[in-house]
């Protein structure tokens, strides 16, 4: 692994000196944390940490740096399967203190339909969990007790490739994606 980097960062070096256009967004590589930042660019973005829930989506220019492999919310506090090649654009929290709930939205280039048969085979026959058309989510309960409750729940929706949470996602990137996965949940205790 360290040879492929320093072979990536021997490439990079090579098209920078011989390119014949300048950037005007680079600074000069003098830190070991800038060398890391464009070997993960130049590298089969996005990368993933062992135990991590999913890979990042590539995100664009000045959002690039603030994203850390190691901020993936990690599988095993996660009790919800993530959607086979879903990647993350956003993690957090909703709420304080006991009532708090953890966040991780998903993008996939998946259908609707198809994401939906995923967590009905997972969620609602293998948890007894239920799906609420209404809402376009799964719950441990019904109707609207996600909400009432504060209960884990997963939502499913068609993905607007125009909404504030997909600024930061590198639109090439983004082109294929065609569905929104809300997972929120509360940590599992080890």
């Amino acid at each position: 692994m360290k040879q492929l980097c320093i072979i990536l960062c021997s490439g990079l070096f090579f098209t920078a000196a011989c390119g014949d256009t300048a950037r005007d967004d680079t600074a000069p590589l003098d830190s070991a944390t800038q060398m890391q930042a464009y070997a993960a660019a130049a590298s089969d973005f996005p990368t993933v940490i062992p135990d991590a829930y999913a890979p990042w989506a590539r995100m664009r220019g000045d959002a690039f740096p603030s994203v850390h492999p190691e901020d993936a919310p990690k599988a095993s506090e996660i009790d919800i399967p993530p959607f086979p090649g879903a990647h993350i654009v956003r993690s957090g929290t909703l709420g304080e203190g006991t009532a708090a709930l953890h966040f991780v939205t998903l993008i996939c280039e998946d259908s609707y339909e198809a994401v939906i048969d995923f967590y009905k085979n997972r969620l609602t026959k293998d948890r007894n969990w239920t799906y609420e058309d209404q809402y376009h989510v799964f719950q441990p309960g019904k109707g609207n007790e996600f909400i009432l409750h504060n209960t884990p729940f997963v939502s499913v929706m068609h993905l607007n490739s125009e909404a504030s949470e997909m600024q930061d996602v590198d639109p090439e990137f983004l082109t294929n994606y065609r569905t929104r996965i809300q997972v929120t949940y509360r940590p599992k205790e080890n």
